[in-house]
């Protein structure tokens, strides 16, 4: 069977495969092996995808510039620490309103935070199955966000120190707001977990930012990230 969608794939335009296409994903992973062997396995899932494959993310970007359009966009590398932070932003500059998955081995959770603080809406360790990707492809792709349960095992918001520095500074309810902040969660997710309104969060976020004395709530979710190291 595998032989026969080969055949019948090397008649077809790059990047179109056999059945109705609904989605369009685009792969930027420069391992060659590690593209063909995902284009075979999304060609057989009932959800079919079509598939546009690059080494990098400027030549992505250039496809967007030409006025191609993706649902999601799915950036790969061999370990977390393989994935730049300058391509995540590249990317989320070029194509605003397409989210971006993230998959490589996750050797160090405080990278793969901050791959999440640089836009990613998801990290899918390379662990994981083929049926995982697929879930987390379709979650991001409706406006949600992939986030691995053990990514998600940080130090609880109560423990972020309150008499060193900017920390003393927060609000409860403001340290609970930066904790989900640093998970990667956009405002509507943080006030569906926290039970309050979308502008509420708002404000917070502008107060955290204020009393941390940083840029914008990205410098602020690292400040988080790395608070465990400074106890």
């Amino acid at each position: 069977m595998l032989d026969r969608f080969i055949g019948e794939e090397a008649n077809l335009p790059p990047g179109v495969y056999v059945g109705p296409v609904r989605r369009h994903l685009a792969i930027v992973d420069q391992s060659r092996l590690h593209c063909d062997c995902l284009k075979l396995a999304l060609a057989h899932q009932p959800r079919r995808w079509r598939i546009t494959d690059v080494p990098t993310a400027p030549d992505l970007a250039r496809l967007v510039q030409q006025g191609q359009e993706f649902d999601v966009i799915l950036l790969g590398g061999s370990t977390c620490a393989h994935i730049d932070l300058a391509d995540i932003a590249l990317l989320a500059a070029a194509a605003p309103q397409t989210p971006i998955l993230v998959a490589a081995e996750c050797d160090d959770p405080q990278r793969a935070h901050a791959i999440l603080n640089a836009g990613a809406r998801g990290f899918l360790p390379t662990s994981h199955s083929l049926k995982v990707l697929m879930g987390a492809l379709e979650r991001i792709r409706a406006g949600g966000t992939y986030v691995p349960l053990a990514l998600t095992e940080i130090p609880p918001a109560a423990s972020l120190p309150r008499s060193e520095g900017p920390w003393r500074e927060l609000t409860r309810r403001q340290r609970d707001v930066l904790a989900l902040i640093s998970e990667g969660k956009p405002n509507k997710l943080i006030a569906d977990a926290l039970n309050m309104s979308e502008s509420t969060v708002k404000a917070h976020v502008k107060q955290i930012i204020r009393r941390l004395n940083v840029a914008n709530r990205t410098q602020a979710a690292l400040l988080a990230t790395r608070m465990p190291a400074a106890h």
